[in-house]
């Protein structure tokens, strides 16, 4: 979606020394219609606030976008997910720019690669960090990753994870399960993150990230930054999604998002990228 030297001037341009790739799980999506800017307006302000009537109504469409067979519907129209993201062009990337790129190594137990396969293939780069899993659009149970926590716990390395519904989004199991495992819930921990947020501040191991302009704003970023603490809070943007314009990515929509919160010198600093740092050992 843009070409590695585009994101690096748009990191130079916002005073971002590093940021961490994960291979894309689809094609790329138009998010730019009216429609979808006010429908995710709605499901924002719904999904933050777990007690409204009508969360119900929203988790139900959350699920129901993601197809068990691989696609995922946004505003009608359908796209493929891929079972088995493109690892390899991450791995390539970071090892070639390692002063300014980390990586995720994708898994999905129902893809065409054993996880713990792909993570010991993975992982024996330096610049490779940890592990990304999305029970949400791969369609599998939280307890299907276990084998893979279990080897990141003991390489020491964290897991970034992106929730579904039911077991499908079981976020205590792994920390509890592997209590030596750290695990970094995205988008604040949707679809429950009120209480992932909430978790995240009572577990020493569970972090939330606050990435995505389809799932977070300033206020839900300041919700979840009031509920899990500015010690549990990672800086994310999600992007290229959401705010390619002529194959260039703009990182400071995301960084104007965190500027109206009331966050100290030190607090900013962690969410900006200490709290990464300090995940991963760096």
């Amino acid at each position: 979606m843009v070409p590695v030297p585009d994101l690096v001037k748009s990191m130079d341009r916002h005073g971002i020394d590093r940021v961490a790739l994960i291979a894309r799980l689809s094609p790329p999506l138009e998010l730019g219609s009216m429609a979808y800017k006010i429908s995710m307006s709605v499901f924002k302000r719904v999904i933050h606030h777990e007690q409204s009537p009508l969360i119900g109504l929203i988790r139900k469409g959350y699920a129901a976008s993601v197809n068990p067979t691989g696609r995922v519907s946004i505003m009608g129209k359908k796209y493929p997910i891929f079972p088995q993201p493109d690892n390899d062009l991450t791995v390539e990337t970071c090892a070639e720019r390692p002063d300014r790129f980390y990586g995720w190594a994708v898994v999905n137990p129902r893809g065409g690669a054993d996880p713990v396969g792909e993570i010991e293939r993975c992982l024996r780069i330096a610049c490779m960090i940890g592990v990304k899993a999305h029970p949400y659009w791969h369609h599998y149970p939280v307890s299907r990753l276990t084998d893979a926590a279990a080897l990141c716990e003991s390489l020491k390395k964290p897991m970034l994870i992106h929730l579904g519904l039911g077991e499908n989004g079981d976020f205590r199991l792994l920390p509890e399960k592997f209590p030596g495992l750290k695990v970094i819930y995205a988008h604040a921990g949707i679809p429950y993150p009120n209480s992932v947020c909430a978790y995240a501040r009572e577990r020493k191991n569970v972090y939330v990230d606050l990435s995505s302009s389809a799932f977070m704003n300033t206020r839900a970023a300041d919700q979840a930054l009031r509920r899990a603490g500015p010690d549990k809070c990672l800086f994310g943007s999600d992007g290229p999604y959401g705010h390619v314009r002529d194959r260039g990515f703009d990182f400071g929509f995301y960084q104007k998002m965190l500027m109206p919160l009331s966050l100290s010198g030190p607090e900013l600093e962690k969410v900006m990228g200490g709290n990464l740092l300090r995940i991963i050992g760096g």
